[in-house]
């Protein structure tokens, strides 16, 4: 063969298996090769055939060089779009395509689970491409038709706006994309192992001296990306003794079968074992030592193990290039606060419509402030299709408001790193600050007192409009009638923003100031005590949903016919149940609540009134509990409230204690209009996603190919000038975005917080059986956990009592607070809107524990201090559900 080489021969030929010649993936898998480390076997398409097809098929300016010079721009968009488009249309070479069939001839009969197909791009710097996203691989492809099309995916996998953007701005003017094919090993087990922490973790969670592995059964394509939680390994670099072994119940596994990859349920009794054997990890440690002899940096290893045998997929030093936007090796990014609304990874709607605007809104609560905001300043950034703020930026701006520190933040906001803010901040001279303190001072005031009478007045406007928008029959309207429509509710999301915006610095500013009045006059923990006073409003809205449901759940406990119904799940809409006290409850909660929606800052996320399943999964969750005991809860949280606020006034004194009674009623009252006004945000998303769904129609009767949801993978503007040009083709664009996105999703979930680039590994959580974190709501309380997995947390029988345990508790999923015992979660913060809710119900919550879904597993006993912020698991776990490490601990 010509076109196509194999490693082996690479490996015999260093000088032609460049970065230039066959990407840096495939070089790097030459140079293992030739290092004697065992790979899977392969073959390499050199970037010399995707130059050819630039050069023959695609015009001056749809090659990736005259598109890195106009990245950004409209025309580089389309040009990318149509560029991907005849990539994959494009028939191959006849010659590549006869050596394409020649290769699956030889190998057909030696490749049980087919060949991988991988991505492998010129630019020398891995760690960049792979920040970049142009990382793509093709799993179980069979016969020389599937390859032909598995290899136009990865060429056109080049020409992706994202990474074009990424790569532009690190001054790469020129791309090519080799690809490499190899056998897909039948794997009894894979994963991810490096040799050394990256910069900015914490030595208590892993330490300099230490290898860390993270390993699944099957391949290891879900610990890459996080649809399975992986086994995590600790083991000391010199002696190989492992230091500690976090056992995942890993109850699927990723496997290739005769229609591509797909994962099997794995056998319960075998999902609680360990994937590696005591022998594997020594053979790790070996590969680790053999490779930091020839090269001491850090390494990001990935493997596969099958029959005992340890083979290398990818191995690349860690250089600590590829950084997000905006940001450098000591820049700060966490997403705490913000996964809460939006996890996971945004649609480019989504992006459009909420990245422009959470620049915006920071930028003016800054300056509302007081603070200069330096015209160059990145406050959020997209990582890997997530939205991250940059606490560094944070901090630099924040440190001009005197008393206001790294600590104070982080503790507000959630995320970890304030003692390395601390150390890279330097100290702003308050003097320009102070400067304007008299006329923010006074403007504030009188922002504070009319933002009661501006939030009423606006409700009152904007629920006359939307309710209005909501009869009109918008298929009626013409294009250019649906563009001036989308326009409109676009700039209503900047109004209720900007005014939801005021009302949360408000909030904040109230609390802060509480807190340091607690400090002066009480000398207690002032924001322990400052969570309690502020507890126990009164008609919260983001606690309105819970407490409905929890009443509507009552009141089906008192119909038999329907409570049957409900408890067996086979209602999905209330169109299902019989007319009475329930269906009418039900009716008015879609009226009032219709507009809330799991990911509900998602504007591609379906809303509770056009997906009722998500309620009536909750609601026979509720069902469990009596809505006396909801009620007699946030009861007990207003009287601890009033309980702790005599308290101290019995110490403080009379003046003191009447200001301490002004500042809580400001705080309490500053909070509703937070939670008034977010709720508000959820319906203008919500009237957004109607106007895009009536524009979604009309781009598919265009283009009848696409698939439903076309609109959510364009940006607002593109919507909006298509329908007034009345010449709806996206097709294209639609494609690509979707293409781009659905990489995005696949990629690995990053850490909440971290420095510098995201890591790959999952790290392993601090504090043995102590997980600390951030109290949200005091109380202790012990029970038993109930992990809810990511994107499937509805589908949890989660039971009254149970500790609820999940990454991020998004508002739209609190009702089950109400049936919990505890809440644990890893995002969040004390003020996030989840934790009011958890305050406003009185249910014991720790937010902000890192790792808590991977330490901790269903059936786990533990004890939650929401004082504290701790939860500690009680020892020992269920006899079904140890580990083999731990039954023979239990029974010595």
């Amino acid at each position: 063969m010509t076109l196509i080489r194999s490693l082996d021969a690479l490996a015999a030929r260093p000088e032609i298996a460049t970065a230039a010649s066959v990407g840096g993936k495939a070089a790097r898998l030459a140079w293992l090769t030739r290092q004697g480390f065992e790979v899977p076997r392969g073959w390499v398409i050199g970037a010399d055939r995707f130059r050819a097809l630039v050069a023959s098929g695609l015009t001056r300016q749809q090659a990736p060089k005259s598109l890195l010079e106009r990245v950004g721009t409209e025309e580089a968009l389309r040009d990318m779009a149509a560029a991907r488009a005849r990539i994959l249309s494009e028939p191959l070479d006849p010659v590549l395509r006869g050596e394409l069939e020649l290769l699956w001839s030889w190998v057909s009969h030696d490749a049980p689970w087919g060949l991988a197909v991988r991505s492998s791009a010129t630019c020398e710097d891995e760690e960049l491409t792979a920040m970049a996203g142009l990382a793509t691989t093709v799993l179980g492809v069979r016969g020389a038709e599937a390859l032909a099309e598995a290899v136009r995916t990865v060429w056109a996998s080049a020409l992706m706006p994202q990474a074009l953007e990424h790569l532009a701005a690190r001054g790469i003017d020129d791309i090519a994309m080799a690809v490499v094919v190899q056998v897909v090993v039948p794997a009894e087990a894979s994963g991810v192992m490096f040799t050394r922490p990256p910069t900015g973790v914490h030595p208590k969670v892993w330490g300099a001296d230490e290898r860390l592995v993270n390993a699944t059964f099957g391949l290891g394509a879900p610990v890459a990306n996080g649809a399975i939680t992986p086994d995590v390994i600790r083991f000391a670099a010199r002696t190989g003794e492992v230091r500690s072994t976090i056992v995942a119940r890993k109850n699927r596994a990723l496997v290739v079968g005769a229609s591509g990859s797909h994962y099997v349920d794995v056998p319960r009794e075998r999902a609680d074992l360990p994937a590696l054997s005591p022998e594997v990890i020594q053979s790790l440690g070996r590969i680790a030592d053999r490779l930091e002899q020839i090269d001491p940096s850090p390494h990001d290893v990935e493997f596969v193990v099958e029959r005992g045998r340890v083979m290398l997929v990818q191995a690349r030093p860690v250089v600590g290039s590829g950084y997000p936007e905006g940001g450098d090796s000591r820049t700060i990014w966490s997403r705490a606060n913000v996964g809460e609304a939006l996890p996971g990874a945004a649609t480019p709607l989504t992006w459009s419509v909420a990245g422009g605007f959470s620049k915006h809104g920071f930028m003016t609560a800054f300056r509302s402030l007081g603070c200069h905001v330096p015209p160059e300043a990145t406050l959020v950034a997209n990582v890997h299709g997530r939205f991250y703020l940059n606490m560094t930026w944070f901090m630099r701006i924040a440190t001009q408001v005197p008393g206001l520190d790294p600590a104070t933040l982080m503790r507000l906001g959630g995320g970890e790193g304030a003692e390395l803010l601390e150390g890279q901040i330097e100290r702003v001279s308050p003097a320009r600050f102070l400067s304007r303190l008299p006329w923010t001072t006074a403007r504030l005031a009188a922002e504070q007192l009319t933002l009661s009478t501006r939030v009423d007045r606006y409700v009152g406007r904007m629920s006359r409009r939307f309710d209005a928008r909501r009869r009109s029959d918008l298929g009626a309207l013409s294009d250019r009638a649906l563009a001036a429509t989308l326009r409109d509710t676009l700039a209503d999301l900047d109004e209720t923003g900007t005014l939801m915006l005021a009302c949360a610095s408000s909030s904040l500013g109230s609390n802060l100031l509480l807190q340091t009045w607690i400090k002066w006059v009480a000398n207690g923990d002032a924001a322990r005590l400052a969570q309690v006073l502020s507890a126990g409003l009164t008609e919260l809205e983001s606690a309105r949903p819970g407490i409905a449901i929890a009443h509507i759940a009552a009141a089906a406990r008192r119909d038999t016919s329907v409570y049957e119904l409900l408890a067996a799940g086979r209602v999905k809409s209330v169109s299902q149940l019989p007319a009475g006290p329930v269906r009418r409850a039900l009716e008015r909660f879609f009226e009032e609540f219709g507009d809330r929606a799991v990911r509900e800052a998602e504007v591609a996320a379906p809303r509770w009134r056009e997906d009722q399943h998500q309620v009536f999964a909750m609601l026979q969750t509720a069902m469990h509990k009596s809505a006396d005991d909801t009620d007699s809860s946030m009861q007990r949280a207003r009287k601890a409230a009033d309980r702790e606020l005599d308290r101290i006034g019995a110490r403080i004194g009379g003046p003191a204690t009447a200001v301490l009674r002004v500042l809580v009623a400001h705080t309490r009252r500053t909070t509703r209009l937070r939670e008034r006004m977010r709720a508000w945000v959820t319906r203008t998303i919500s009237q957004i996603r109607m106007v895009t769904l009536e524009a979604d129609r009309r781009i598919r009767l265009a283009d009848p190919g696409l698939e439903p949801g076309a609109a959510f993978y364009c940006h607002a503007d593109e919507l909006i000038a298509a329908l007034e040009s009345g010449h709806i083709d996206l097709g294209n664009l639609v494609r690509l975005r979707r293409a781009e996105h659905m990489r995005d999703e696949a990629r690995p979930e990053p850490p909440v917080t971290f420095v510098g680039c995201p890591t790959t590994v999952v790290l392993p959580p601090s504090g043995g059986d102590t997980l600390t974190g951030l109290p949200a709501c005091s109380g202790v309380v012990e029970g038993t956990v109930r992990v809810l997995p990511p994107g499937r947390e509805l589908e949890e029988d989660l039971q009254p009592g149970e500790i609820l345990v999940a990454r991020t508790t998004d508002v739209a999923l609190t009702p089950l607070f109400l049936v919990a015992a505890g809440v644990v979660t890893e995002l969040g913060g004390p003020l996030s809107h989840a934790a009011l809710v958890a305050r406003e119900y009185g249910v014991p919550t720790v937010v902000n524990v890192a790792g808590v879904t991977l330490a901790l597993r269903t059936g786990d006993r533990v004890r939650v201090d929401g004082t504290q912020g701790t939860v500690e698991r009680l020892s020992p776990r269920p006899e079904a559900l140890r580990t083999p490490a731990e039954t023979a601990t239990a029974q010595a």
